[in-house]
């Protein structure tokens, strides 16, 4: 059952993002679409689902999709500005404060996440394991981690 939630999020997290994609940049084409799992933890609960990542020559857009295909979190980062821009939130995120939390962020994944260095002074710890990274955001207690996707080859497939 969670294997056929995870594809039937999958499937409506492309989709989704596929049409952001092309509202947002129809004339540019963009590098192949990086998967990742993410989870987003504090200490009254958690987020968890899959994130989207393309990028072009200037811009990273992403869309953070929980389990059951809804988009959680749609962001740009500008490479020249160095800054993301929130495009849409859900709404029990959707607040000033909240947001802002998630746009420095959000930054700070995509530094660890593209190996980029990061410089200004921060409060985050890096966990670096064989096949996920966790950042820690130890000012607000909120954790980060985030693993790439992988899909199974089936035997089948393999064998034609």
């Amino acid at each position: 059952m969670r294997a056929f939630l995870l594809f039937l999020s999958s499937l409506i997290a492309l989709l989704t993002f596929n049409a952001r994609a092309n509202e947002v940049d129809s004339v540019k084409q963009s590098s192949p679409l990086q998967k990742h799992t993410f989870q987003i933890e504090t200490s009254n609960g958690f987020i968890s689902g899959i994130l989207l990542v393309s990028e072009d020559d200037e811009n990273i857009t992403g869309s953070m999709i929980n389990e059951f295909g809804v988009s959680a979190i749609d962001f740009s980062y500008s490479k020249k500005k160095q800054k993301v821009k929130l495009l849409s939130v859900v709404s029990f995120l959707n607040k000033w404060y909240i947001k802002q939390v998630l746009k420095n962020d959000i930054k700070f994944c995509l530094h660890i996440l593209y190996d980029v260095p990061f410089k200004k002074k921060h409060n985050y710890e890096v966990i670096h394991t064989v096949d996920s990274v966790t950042i820690i955001n130890s000012k607000r207690h909120l954790k980060y981690s985030f693993s790439p996707l992988t899909t199974p080859i089936n035997e089948d497939d393999a064998e034609e």
